[in-house]
């Protein structure tokens, strides 16, 4: 089986684009697998992702550096004259996935579950928490459990998982149900490598008790909302969203139960997007090709 690479691309919008990054893959003995482009035409520039195959006679880690700089070599001129940021990336590279807990498991195990299952193409090194009571979870599927004591404070427990962080090399960071409210510096440090699930259809219902907001309403939807973390409580950049219809004679224990289902199939699309380098962020917002 041969190897295959990501290609990721923004850069404003022009003609021949399509053309002229094809001929560039194709020139280097690319096959191009997969192909998603879009264009923004308010902000007018172009997105696209690429899979593609390296040549059959790469066949080991040597042949394939080698590519990969040559391939680089090739491509920067091209990048340079048309504006473009772009990233180049192994698809078989998995990528390190921390996960973020408090007391709540229901994104957590639909997390774990997947992943044991082969449908997230990641490794899951260590779970974080503000609380001990997920422990059983993380031993039962053999992942690093790490507990940090928030009582000591804001900036201390951010300090601790940064270091957890630093010591596991993860490169994402997964707010499964993590009820505490990052710092701006921290939410920095790693922009748009914090996914966050927001329990409430955003940006709606912000705040504590969303589908009690919600409840008292009268709302005939409710949903939840994947987005990265920032500075602003619940204000970063979706990823993704779903939305259920619910009657009047639900109450809002039924309006909770139904939410947890709609949060962990949220979450896992947002992190399944990301891991297949499906998400384009330009000016606070997302672009996702899926």
């Amino acid at each position: 089986m041969s190897y295959q690479y990501y290609l990721n691309i923004a850069c404003p919008d022009q003609p021949g684009l399509i053309a002229s990054i094809t001929g560039a893959v194709a020139e280097a003995g690319g096959n191009i697998l997969d192909l998603n482009q879009h264009t923004a035409v308010d902000l007018n520039m172009f997105f696209l992702k690429a899979l593609f195959a390296l040549p059959k006679d790469v066949t080991d880690e040597g042949d394939r550096e080698l590519f990969e700089l040559n391939f680089r070599g090739r491509f920067t001129p091209l990048a340079e004259r048309l504006s473009m940021t772009w990233e180049l990336a192994s698809k078989d590279k998995k990528r390190r996935v921390a996960l973020l807990v408090s007391k709540t498991s229901h994104c957590l195990y639909e997390l774990l579950i997947k992943y044991r299952d082969g449908e997230l193409d990641c490794e899951f090194p260590v779970i974080v928490s503000n609380h001990p009571d997920l422990s059983p979870i993380a031993a039962q599927f053999d992942i690093p459990f790490k507990v940090v004591d928030p009582l000591k404070g804001k900036e201390a427990c951010e300090a601790d998982v940064q270091a957890i962080l630093e010591d596991y090399s993860i490169d994402l960071v997964v707010l499964a149900r993590y009820m505490q409210i990052l710092s701006g510096e921290f939410t920095a440090r790693w922009k748009e490598r914090i996914i966050n699930i927001h329990h409430g259809f955003l940006p709606a219902f912000k705040g504590a008790k969303p589908y009690h907001q919600a409840w008292f309403k009268g709302v005939k939807l409710i949903g939840a909302t994947a987005h990265f973390a920032n500075e602003d409580l619940d204000q970063g950049p979706i990823i993704s969203q779903d939305v259920l219809r619910v009657s009047d004679s639900a109450s809002i224990a039924e309006f909770v139960r139904l939410g947890k289902d709609i949060e962990r199939k949220v979450l896992l699309d947002a992190l399944s997007l990301y891991l297949s380098r499906s998400v384009f962020v330009k000016e606070g917002r997302t672009f996702v090709l899926r």
